[in-house]
Protein backbone atom coordinates (compact mmCIF):
# COMPACT_ATOMS: atom_id res chain seq x y z
CA UNK A 1 0.00 0.00 0.00
CA UNK A 2 1.57 3.34 -1.01
CA UNK A 3 1.75 6.28 1.50
CA UNK A 4 -0.31 9.18 0.80
CA UNK A 5 1.46 12.24 -0.65
CA UNK A 6 -0.04 14.65 1.83
CA UNK A 7 1.61 12.90 4.81
CA UNK A 8 5.04 13.03 3.14
CA UNK A 9 4.87 16.77 2.64
CA UNK A 10 3.88 17.38 6.26
CA UNK A 11 6.93 15.43 7.60
CA UNK A 12 9.33 17.44 5.40
CA UNK A 13 7.95 20.75 6.67
CA UNK A 14 8.86 20.08 10.38
CA UNK A 15 12.48 18.99 9.67
CA UNK A 16 13.95 22.61 9.98
CA UNK A 17 12.11 23.87 13.07
CA UNK A 18 15.29 23.80 15.28
CA UNK A 19 16.78 26.64 13.28
CA UNK A 20 14.26 29.04 14.72
CA UNK A 21 15.24 28.11 18.29
CA UNK A 22 18.97 28.42 17.49
CA UNK A 23 18.50 31.85 15.96
CA UNK A 24 16.60 33.07 19.02
CA UNK A 25 19.39 31.88 21.33
CA UNK A 26 22.08 33.63 19.29
CA UNK A 27 20.09 36.85 19.37
CA UNK A 28 19.68 36.70 23.13
CA UNK A 29 23.43 36.09 23.63
CA UNK A 30 24.27 39.04 21.42
CA UNK A 31 22.00 41.27 23.48
CA UNK A 32 23.52 40.00 26.74
CA UNK A 33 27.11 40.80 25.71
CA UNK A 34 26.05 44.22 24.45
CA UNK A 35 24.53 45.08 27.82
CA UNK A 36 27.57 43.60 29.68
CA UNK A 37 30.01 45.73 27.67
CA UNK A 38 27.96 48.84 28.30
CA UNK A 39 28.06 48.32 32.07
CA UNK A 40 31.77 47.41 32.28
CA UNK A 41 33.09 50.48 30.41
CA UNK A 42 33.93 53.18 33.05
CA UNK A 43 32.59 56.59 32.54
CA UNK A 44 35.04 59.39 32.01
CA UNK A 45 34.43 61.88 34.82
CA UNK A 46 34.90 65.47 33.98
CA UNK A 47 37.75 66.84 36.23
CA UNK A 48 36.57 69.44 38.66
CA UNK A 49 38.61 72.62 39.01
CA UNK A 50 41.00 72.53 42.06
CA UNK A 51 41.27 75.73 44.12
CA UNK A 52 44.66 77.37 43.88
CA UNK A 53 47.05 76.70 46.81
CA UNK A 54 49.86 78.80 48.11
CA UNK A 55 53.04 77.88 46.33
CA UNK A 56 55.82 76.46 48.52
CA UNK A 57 59.41 76.55 47.40
CA UNK A 58 60.74 73.01 47.61
CA UNK A 59 64.44 72.25 47.56
CA UNK A 60 65.72 71.00 44.28
CA UNK A 61 67.22 67.56 44.46
CA UNK A 62 70.75 67.32 43.10
CA UNK A 63 71.30 65.01 40.19
CA UNK A 64 73.68 62.82 42.20
CA UNK A 65 71.39 62.29 45.20
CA UNK A 66 71.46 58.54 44.63
CA UNK A 67 75.21 58.65 45.31
CA UNK A 68 74.77 60.10 48.78
CA UNK A 69 74.48 63.81 47.95
CA UNK A 70 71.21 64.49 49.77
CA UNK A 71 69.78 67.98 50.25
CA UNK A 72 69.52 69.16 53.84
CA UNK A 73 67.53 72.37 53.30
CA UNK A 74 70.39 74.72 52.82
CA UNK A 75 72.80 73.21 55.31
CA UNK A 76 76.47 73.10 54.48
CA UNK A 77 77.62 69.77 53.14
CA UNK A 78 80.90 68.34 54.40
CA UNK A 79 83.44 67.55 51.73
CA UNK A 80 84.60 64.41 53.60
CA UNK A 81 83.20 62.25 56.41
CA UNK A 82 84.15 63.42 59.89
CA UNK A 83 84.96 61.36 62.99
CA UNK A 84 83.41 61.80 66.38
CA UNK A 85 85.38 64.16 68.62
CA UNK A 86 87.72 62.24 70.95
CA UNK A 87 86.46 61.72 74.48
CA UNK A 88 88.31 63.74 77.12
CA UNK A 89 90.88 61.62 78.98
CA UNK A 90 89.69 60.28 82.29
CA UNK A 91 91.53 61.55 85.29
CA UNK A 92 93.32 58.75 87.13
CA UNK A 93 91.92 58.01 90.56
CA UNK A 94 93.93 59.42 93.42
CA UNK A 95 96.45 56.90 94.73
CA UNK A 96 95.41 55.03 97.80
CA UNK A 97 97.80 55.37 100.61
CA UNK A 98 97.80 52.23 102.68
CA UNK A 99 97.66 52.87 106.35
CA UNK A 100 100.85 51.75 108.04
CA UNK A 101 100.44 48.50 109.88
CA UNK A 102 101.30 49.07 113.46
CA UNK A 103 102.90 46.11 115.17
CA UNK A 104 101.15 44.58 118.12
CA UNK A 105 103.21 46.10 120.90
CA UNK A 106 100.89 45.11 123.73
CA UNK A 107 102.56 41.72 124.39
CA UNK A 108 106.02 43.30 124.24
CA UNK A 109 105.01 46.01 126.71
CA UNK A 110 103.41 43.41 128.98
CA UNK A 111 106.54 41.29 128.73
CA UNK A 112 108.62 44.28 129.78
CA UNK A 113 106.36 44.58 132.81
CA UNK A 114 107.13 40.95 133.65
CA UNK A 115 110.80 41.84 133.79
CA UNK A 116 110.14 44.01 136.79
CA UNK A 117 108.36 41.10 138.46
CA UNK A 118 111.13 38.54 138.08
CA UNK A 119 114.22 40.78 138.02
CA UNK A 120 114.65 40.95 141.82
CA UNK A 121 114.73 37.13 141.99
CA UNK A 122 116.72 36.03 138.92
CA UNK A 123 117.95 37.18 135.50
CA UNK A 124 115.16 37.92 132.99
CA UNK A 125 115.28 38.35 129.22
CA UNK A 126 112.64 39.61 126.78
CA UNK A 127 113.21 38.67 123.13
CA UNK A 128 110.47 39.38 120.53
CA UNK A 129 110.74 37.36 117.29
CA UNK A 130 107.73 38.01 115.07
CA UNK A 131 104.77 36.11 116.51
CA UNK A 132 107.00 34.46 119.13
CA UNK A 133 108.09 36.28 122.24
CA UNK A 134 110.36 34.97 124.96
CA UNK A 135 109.04 36.76 128.02
CA UNK A 136 110.82 34.91 130.85
CA UNK A 137 114.16 33.14 131.00
CA UNK A 138 115.07 32.48 134.60
CA UNK A 139 117.79 30.35 136.13
CA UNK A 140 116.52 27.04 137.53
CA UNK A 141 118.13 27.89 140.87
CA UNK A 142 115.30 30.38 141.50
CA UNK A 143 112.70 27.63 140.98
CA UNK A 144 114.14 24.26 141.93
CA UNK A 145 116.76 22.68 144.14
CA UNK A 146 119.60 20.61 142.72
CA UNK A 147 118.23 17.50 140.95
CA UNK A 148 114.65 18.37 142.01
CA UNK A 149 111.48 19.27 140.10
CA UNK A 150 109.57 20.69 143.08
CA UNK A 151 108.87 24.42 142.93
CA UNK A 152 110.47 26.48 145.68
CA UNK A 153 108.63 29.25 147.53
CA UNK A 154 110.69 31.85 145.65
CA UNK A 155 109.74 30.24 142.35
CA UNK A 156 106.06 30.23 143.28
CA UNK A 157 106.25 33.94 144.18
CA UNK A 158 107.75 34.75 140.77
CA UNK A 159 105.24 32.64 138.89
CA UNK A 160 102.26 33.94 140.87
CA UNK A 161 102.92 37.52 139.80
CA UNK A 162 103.77 36.39 136.27
CA UNK A 163 100.55 34.33 135.99
CA UNK A 164 98.46 37.38 136.89
CA UNK A 165 99.97 39.25 133.95
CA UNK A 166 99.80 36.27 131.58
CA UNK A 167 96.04 36.08 132.21
CA UNK A 168 95.57 39.70 131.02
CA UNK A 169 94.07 40.66 127.65
CA UNK A 170 97.53 41.54 126.32
CA UNK A 171 98.31 37.81 126.07
CA UNK A 172 94.80 36.66 125.17
CA UNK A 173 95.72 35.47 121.66
CA UNK A 174 98.96 33.73 122.62
CA UNK A 175 99.84 30.17 123.58
CA UNK A 176 102.26 29.70 126.48
CA UNK A 177 105.10 27.20 126.22
CA UNK A 178 107.24 26.35 129.24
CA UNK A 179 110.66 24.90 128.43
CA UNK A 180 112.98 23.10 130.81
CA UNK A 181 116.76 23.08 130.17
CA UNK A 182 119.62 21.42 132.09
CA UNK A 183 123.40 21.30 131.81
CA UNK A 184 125.32 18.27 130.58
CA UNK A 185 125.94 16.78 134.02
CA UNK A 186 124.44 13.27 133.95
CA UNK A 187 121.54 12.49 136.28
CA UNK A 188 120.90 8.95 137.46
CA UNK A 189 118.15 8.72 140.08
CA UNK A 190 115.11 6.53 140.52
CA UNK A 191 112.84 9.46 139.74
CA UNK A 192 114.88 10.97 136.88
CA UNK A 193 116.96 8.46 134.91
CA UNK A 194 118.34 11.25 132.68
CA UNK A 195 118.25 14.98 132.08
CA UNK A 196 115.33 14.47 129.70
CA UNK A 197 113.01 13.41 132.50
CA UNK A 198 114.35 16.12 134.82
CA UNK A 199 113.90 18.98 132.32
CA UNK A 200 110.42 17.79 131.33
CA UNK A 201 109.32 17.39 134.96
CA UNK A 202 110.47 20.93 135.79
CA UNK A 203 108.51 22.35 132.83
CA UNK A 204 105.46 20.33 133.90
CA UNK A 205 105.70 21.69 137.47
CA UNK A 206 105.56 25.26 136.15
CA UNK A 207 102.59 24.38 133.89
CA UNK A 208 100.67 22.82 136.81
CA UNK A 209 101.25 25.94 138.89
CA UNK A 210 99.98 28.19 136.06
CA UNK A 211 96.90 25.98 135.78
CA UNK A 212 96.24 26.52 139.48
CA UNK A 213 96.48 30.28 138.85
CA UNK A 214 93.65 30.17 136.30
CA UNK A 215 95.54 29.99 133.00
CA UNK A 216 93.43 27.90 130.53
CA UNK A 217 94.87 24.45 129.85
CA UNK A 218 94.40 24.82 126.07
CA UNK A 219 96.97 27.65 126.07
CA UNK A 220 99.68 25.78 127.99
CA UNK A 221 102.36 23.39 126.82
CA UNK A 222 105.40 21.87 128.56
CA UNK A 223 108.58 20.73 126.85
CA UNK A 224 111.90 19.36 128.11
CA UNK A 225 115.10 19.81 126.09
CA UNK A 226 117.71 18.42 128.54
CA UNK A 227 121.11 19.82 127.54
CA UNK A 228 120.48 20.00 123.77
CA UNK A 229 120.16 23.81 123.61
CA UNK A 230 122.84 25.31 125.87
CA UNK A 231 123.25 29.08 125.95
CA UNK A 232 126.98 28.76 126.66
CA UNK A 233 129.46 25.88 126.35
CA UNK A 234 129.20 23.55 129.32
CA UNK A 235 132.89 22.59 129.12
CA UNK A 236 136.14 24.07 127.91
CA UNK A 237 138.37 22.76 125.14
CA UNK A 238 139.95 20.21 127.48
CA UNK A 239 136.55 18.83 128.55
CA UNK A 240 136.58 20.43 132.00
CA UNK A 241 133.21 21.69 133.28
CA UNK A 242 132.55 25.42 133.43
CA UNK A 243 130.33 25.91 136.51
CA UNK A 244 129.26 29.48 135.62
CA UNK A 245 128.18 28.47 132.15
CA UNK A 246 126.43 25.38 133.45
CA UNK A 247 124.46 27.54 135.91
CA UNK A 248 123.18 29.70 133.04
CA UNK A 249 122.29 26.65 130.98
CA UNK A 250 120.09 25.30 133.79
CA UNK A 251 117.08 27.51 133.16
CA UNK A 252 113.32 27.72 132.72
CA UNK A 253 112.03 29.57 129.65
CA UNK A 254 108.45 30.84 129.20
CA UNK A 255 107.59 31.64 125.57
CA UNK A 256 104.54 33.08 123.86
CA UNK A 257 103.40 32.21 120.36
CA UNK A 258 100.56 33.76 118.38
CA UNK A 259 97.62 31.35 118.12
CA UNK A 260 96.44 30.75 114.54
CA UNK A 261 92.66 31.11 113.90
CA UNK A 262 90.74 27.86 113.78
CA UNK A 263 89.91 28.25 110.09
CA UNK A 264 93.56 28.79 109.17
CA UNK A 265 95.19 26.20 111.38
CA UNK A 266 96.01 23.10 109.28
CA UNK A 267 95.44 20.74 112.20
CA UNK A 268 91.86 21.98 112.61
CA UNK A 269 90.85 20.64 109.17
CA UNK A 270 89.62 17.11 108.68
CA UNK A 271 92.28 14.88 107.30
CA UNK A 272 95.10 17.38 107.86
CA UNK A 273 98.54 16.03 108.52
CA UNK A 274 99.62 15.84 112.13
CA UNK A 275 102.20 18.54 112.90
CA UNK A 276 105.71 17.36 113.47
CA UNK A 277 106.72 16.93 117.11
CA UNK A 278 109.68 19.19 118.05
CA UNK A 279 112.87 17.50 119.16
CA UNK A 280 111.91 17.50 122.83
CA UNK A 281 110.21 15.30 125.37
CA UNK A 282 106.78 16.98 125.72
CA UNK A 283 104.66 16.54 128.78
Amino acid sequence: MKPRPHARREQHHHADDWLMTYADMITLLLCFFAVFLTISIARKDVPKPVPALATVALPVQPKDFLEGNLPFHGLARAAAPTDDPPAPPEEPPPPRIAAPVEPDTAPVMAAAALQAVAAPHAPVETEPKGDRITILEISSAAFFGSGSATLSSAGEAILRDAAARLASDAFKGYAITVEGHTDDTPVHTAQFPSNWELSTARAASVVHFLLDQGIPARKLRAAGYADTFPKLPNRDADGNPLPENQAQNRRVVVKLEKIEPAERAPAAKLGAATPAVPPAAEY
